[in-house]
């Protein structure tokens, strides 16, 4: 692996993705940066392609993205965040007053039978 190998990332979550080796750590693995994040990454889990970089060694992503684009690799740009949405505030919901009375009468009415049962219970 040379520095400035262009690739694909074919395990892990960037799979699928393009990069670049920035810097060889040993015989096994590398550091790459491009589509997909900055990071050590094994050389099994890498598709070499047979496009090449001109970067320097432990290159900035910057530089890495300009170059990745010059041979023809289009790099997603980052939006920035969207504004949030005010959300539709819950309102209470209102009673009128006939509501209001129907309800107390409700209540009362089982509390009466509540009584009256209980008086029978106590008869027997």
């Amino acid at each position: 692996m040379k520095i400035g190998q262009v690739c694909v990332k074919i395990a892990g979550r960037d799979s699928g993705k393009f990069c670049v080796v920035v810097e060889k750590i040993d015989d096994t693995y590398v550091i790459i940066d491009g589509n997909v994040r900055r990071k050590k990454c094994n050389i099994k889990h890498l598709e070499v392609l047979d496009k090449e970089v001109e970067i320097k060694e432990k290159a900035e992503s910057a530089d890495v993205k300009k170059a990745l684009e010059k041979i023809g690799i289009k790099i997603p740009k980052k939006g920035s965040k969207r504004p949030r949405q005010e959300r539709p505030r819950k309102v209470k919901k209102k009673f009128s007053a006939k509501e209001d009375k129907k309800k107390e009468t409700k209540k009362e009415e089982k509390k009466e039978e509540k009584k009256e049962k209980k008086e029978e219970v106590k008869k027997e």
